[in-house]
């Protein structure tokens, strides 16, 4: 019987699994939703048992009939998601989500204890309100007998790892997002975790991206479904694993997933510290750089289901978005749309910033409204690539999510970043790329490299016709500097 993987990504709203043959096909899939729970105003909890639970049901599902060929499991997580358990595994406290915002006085601490740049100099992301550093040190002073009686603090991959083998585990890129970590040496920080009372064996042990952990307990193997000897694999932050999913394994090259946020990430040879981009150790290759636009695909939200009227519950279908958009020419007569509901993006760094439309006159109609909004998002990612260009020459990106879907989205990213783009067909890349880690921990792949080659995930590519928008762009990026500057007075 040939072997199987199974890749599982642990999303914040749901948990996704694949299982995937030696050959590389995807053989199914399954999805299981869960809550997100806001007890007040800027927190954000879930319980862990929901994880588990949903873990439990797609993995059933997806080896049902196959369960006795799989050789390997491997993980792709949310990250920075704190759960606090006891000597028994049991969760003390509700798991604090990366986006609960509740830490502010512990980030001031952290703040005036070491300064604003430590944190990233060492984890190799920005100090703020969430991860697990914050939320540890909330836990120390907040409820009085949760951090008393805390045996471990884990973050999603670590309790799902516990759980399964009895080993807890973490990978370095989920390790550099609980800020715990000094990410050069690949080892815990000890001036952070003298700060916040803890020491090394209340973490998770670090194990590199695509190394077995251990078997599954047998109670866990019974409950799946599945073999004694199947394995779990240290897994990857679920970008990490989306670059392994999209078969990028060299520096240099790039993937824009476009959800919700755009995220740009690419490989890299050596970190860049001073870029302000996140940085971390990726699956394959050397460093990985990360850059999120947290208003990139709410955007195009925003204005399917507001401002474009539609009797049709949800709003305006994206094919017909597609249609409209194709209806004005490049530039949208002269209107720009700046994606900053969240704050200026990056390079602006400016949290104050808001969303606005330039140029806006009578002569607009909803066509150039909507052509406006997809160049402004297209726009504000090729800035971030120009910084990227200052390292390394782009000749293509790939690009994953809901925006490849759109052909006219998907070309004026090409036309604006000036480079060759690639669509993906398999839009759920992390899940992919924990199956590659496990394939490979798993001694079914020679390789992350080989495995990432293996599972073909189809791509149609965007040639790009930079006159387009050459003179748009600079326009673009002029007016949205003097934007930001309003927004400072």
């Amino acid at each position: 019987m040939d072997r199987t993987l199974i890749g599982i990504d642990i999303g914040t709203t749901g948990l996704k699994s694949i299982l995937v043959s030696e050959a590389g096909e995807i053989l199914a899939h399954a999805y299981s939703g869960y809550a997100l729970r806001a007890p007040s105003a800027g927190r954000c909890e879930q319980d862990a048992e929901d994880w588990w639970r949903a873990l439990v049901k797609t993995v059933r599902e997806v080896a049902s009939g196959r369960e006795e060929s799989v050789a390997a499991i491997s993980l792709s997580s949310q990250g920075g998601t704190l759960v606090p358990v006891d000597e028994y595994f049991r969760p003390l406290h509700p798991a604090l989500v990366w986006s609960d915002v509740r830490c502010e006085e512990q980030r001031r601490q952290f703040a005036s204890r070491f300064g604003e740049d430590y944190m990233y100099q060492k984890s190799g992301w920005k100090l703020g309100r969430g991860l697990n550093a914050m939320q540890i040190k909330w836990l120390r002073d907040n409820p009085p007998d949760v951090f008393e009686k805390t045996a471990k603090f884990l973050s999603v991959p670590d309790y799902i790892s516990l759980r399964m083998t009895g080993r807890a585990a973490v990978d370095p890129s989920d390790a550099g997002i609980n800020q715990l970590t000094d990410i050069r040496r690949r080892a815990y920080d000890p001036a952070i975790l003298d700060f916040l009372g803890i020491d090394e064996r209340m973490l998770a042990e670090i194990v590199p991206s695509g190394q077995p952990v251990g078997t599954l307990l047998p109670s866990v193997a019974e409950e799946l479904g599945l073999p004694k000897s199947a394995l779990l694999v240290s897994g990857a932050h679920d970008q990490y694993a989306a670059l392994l999913g999209a078969g990028i394994t060299r520096a240099g090259e790039v993937l824009v997933g476009t959800g919700t946020a755009w995220v740009i990430t690419a490989l890299t040879d050596e970190p860049d510290f001073s870029s302000g981009f996140s940085q971390s150790i990726p699956a394959a290759g050397n460093w990985g750089s990360m850059v999120a636009i947290s208003a990139g695909g709410v955007c195009l939200d925003w204005f399917r289901t507001g401002v474009a009227s539609s009797e049709r519950e949800g709003g305006l279908p994206y094919s017909e978005i597609d249609s409209i958009a194709a209806e004005r020419n490049p530039g949208a007569n002269g209107l720009f749309f700046y994606p900053y509901f969240n704050g200026g993006a990056f390079p602006l760094r400016n949290p104050d910033c808001k969303a606005a439309f330039l140029g806006l006159d009578l002569s607009h109609d909803r066509f150039d409204i909507a052509r406006a909004v997809m160049e402004g998002v297209a726009m504000q990612a090729a800035w971030v690539l120009e910084s990227f260009r200052q390292k390394f020459p782009i000749p293509s990106l790939k690009l994953a999510g809901g925006a490849s879907k759109s052909a006219p989205w998907t070309q004026m990213v090409a036309d604006i970043a000036d480079c060759t783009v690639r669509t993906l067909t398999v839009g759920d890349l992390a899940p992919v790329g924990a199956a590659v880690m496990a394939g490979a921990g798993g001694g079914v792949f020679p390789s992350l490299e080989a495995g990432a080659a293996r599972i073909v995930v189809g791509e149609r590519e965007f040639s790009p016709n930079p006159d387009r928008y050459s003179e748009h762009f600079q326009t673009f990026k002029r007016r949205a500097r003097a934007l930001s500057e309003l927004y400072r007075l």
